[in-house]
């Protein structure tokens, strides 16, 4: 039988267990499918071409239908439907479209937690919303907004890691779930284990930095641009929420802007686009 912990000293004994797992890396890292690491190959190449990658999706029937859902959606009108995807890929670019595809096998494989499905939901919203603002942040700078959309969207991806594993203390330890310390859990260490998740998936090393530091971009060191980058579209993707103009001000004098050069103009801008980036963060949901 389940035991009822509420001595505050037996979660700490637990968290002290999944700080150990996480500090020596043996937190359970989901696998990527075998199309999801061909395309994220694939997409590394520059000397690829989008044959390629349309066979690479095309293997996948359930990846290539949600890529082509996606493409057709309403935040990137296509002005006639895109019935494949070669024509996604003419249409919308290479890059768009790695983009899509990934995006759509980390949906399906990594924000899965059995029995916390309304709770994954809402963190793979989240994501999905950071992604489209830091696309719009790295636009706004005049960047090159290859692979913003993906390390916004793949800041919190440390998160249903940290869920699962901390789930599975509990198990082990035949006690009763609580969700508050697991939620603590999930926010103390979730940076760290996305950056981890990147590093074995081999994703670039700025966007693991970026990953593990964006709650503090001063420890990102020569990736310290990207992890600002997603620190404010983490931001802006909590305060797309709820939008509250009291709440958009505030924001508007956080730090991090300026050190992006992100002065009052281009940040009301910004805000400006909240429905275009709403509209393309839906796309993925």
């Amino acid at each position: 039988m389940p035991l009822l912990h509420t001595d505050p000293s037996a979660f700490d004994a637990l968290r002290t267990e999944l700080l150990e797992r996480v500090a020596s890396g043996r937190i359970e890292v989901p696998l990527l499918s075998q199309t999801a690491s061909q395309v994220l190959s694939t997409c590394n190449d520059t000397s690829c071409d989008s044959r390629r990658l349309a066979e690479l999706i095309q293997r996948d029937p359930a990846m290539a239908g949600h890529v082509l859902s996606v493409a057709n959606s309403a935040a990137y009108a296509p002005r006639e439907p895109i019935v494949s995807l070669s024509q996604a890929i003419a249409r919308l670019g290479f890059r768009v479209i790695c983009e899509i595809a990934l995006a759509v096998a980390l949906k399906g494989k990594v924000f899965s937690v059995p029995g916390r499905e309304a709770r994954v939901r809402t963190m793979w919203a989240h994501c999905a919303c950071a992604g489209a603002w830091a696309k719009e942040i790295a636009r706004a700078r005049r960047k090159n907004v290859e692979g913003a959309f993906l390390c916004g969207l793949l800041h919190d991806v440390g998160q249903p890691a940290v869920l699962q594993a901390s789930l599975e203390l509990f198990a082990q330890h035949e006690s009763v779930v609580n969700d508050e310390a697991v939620d603590a859990w999930t926010m103390e260490f979730h940076a760290q284990v996305g950056a981890l998740m990147l590093q074995r998936w081999n994703f670039p090393e700025w966007m693991a930095a970026a990953v593990k530091h964006h709650h503090a971009p001063e420890g990102a060191g020569e990736h310290r641009e990207h992890a600002l980058t997603a620190q404010i579209a983490d931001l802006l993707a909590h305060a797309s929420t709820h939008p509250d103009p009291i709440a958009d001000a505030a924001l508007g004098q956080h730090p991090a802007l300026g050190d992006l050069d992100i002065y009052a103009d281009e940040f009301q801008a910004l805000l400006d686009r909240r429905e275009k980036v709403l509209e393309l963060a839906r796309a993925f949901q």
